[in-house]
């Protein structure tokens, strides 16, 4: 998606955008499959925003969230008003076949895009990020029973400072309990960090040598042996 593609724009992207997600497969994170454009909103979507999947071990099937909003079935050019951008979700077990679209998070009041899911080590137990539209912030949830079930607002937004979207966390992979955050400032990632993703109070981080100019993305953690395999491949 380039919103600054010639003919593009952002209104244009809201109303006629695409409504698939774009899947590549792969064994070792080295070797790719040619990409494969699956479609899993239906035609009153005007846009399908920021995928990301989360892995129900009991039932054994992927959820897949993305951001959109919905034009009436009788507005097939998707010319007039829409509704509010909301968090929507899918099922799929092979990334081929899903399931039919549902609400996830459509909140009376609120636009919400950029939903970011953050495993908390322990089975239900997640921390999640949404953006709120209207103020252009990034606020956090909690919960401890499983992504469907009730979730705590922590008080506030993740930061003060506006705009901050695309949220991205991820667990320290040598402190235990210490959780990265990077928001995107509409120029690139800004990394913040905390101890207690319960009742946090995120902070700049004190790490260094986080790659700038980066945004909208994710951070996956990887075996040593996938690290060997990815830097012999495409050495830094």
């Amino acid at each position: 998606l380039d919103i600054n593609a010639a003919g593009f724009n952002w209104d244009t992207a809201t109303r006629t955008g695409s409504r698939g997600i774009v899947v590549w497969k792969s064994t070792n994170l080295v070797d790719w499959s040619a990409p494969s454009l699956r479609v899993v909103e239906a035609d009153t979507a005007g846009m399908v925003w920021a995928p990301s999947a989360v892995w129900d071990d009991a039932k054994g099937h992927w959820y897949v969230f993305w951001a959109s909003r919905h034009y009436r079935s009788t507005d097939t050019g998707h010319t007039g008003t829409a509704t509010l951008d909301r968090i929507r979700y899918t099922a799929t077990k092979d990334f081929v076949t899903f399931s039919p679209a549902r609400d996830y998070v459509a909140l009376a009041d609120t636009p919400l895009i950029d939903q970011e899911f953050q495993y908390l080590g322990t089975p239900g137990a997640y921390a999640r990020f949404l953006k709120n539209e209207t103020t252009n912030q990034v606020y956090q949830e909690v919960t401890s029973d499983g992504i469907f079930s009730t979730w705590r607002r922590i008080p506030g937004y993740v930061r003060n400072e506006s705009p901050r979207e695309g949220p991205a966390s991820f667990a320290d992979n040598t402190t235990p309990g210490l959780y990265h955050l990077l928001l995107d400032d509409y120029t690139q990632y800004v990394p913040f960090q905390t101890s207690n993703i319960q009742s946090p109070s995120w902070q700049a981080s004190s790490t260094s040598g986080f790659p700038r100019g980066l945004k909208h993305g994710s951070v996956t953690p990887l075996t040593q042996s996938e690290w060997n395999a990815l830097n012999s491949r495409f050495p830094a």
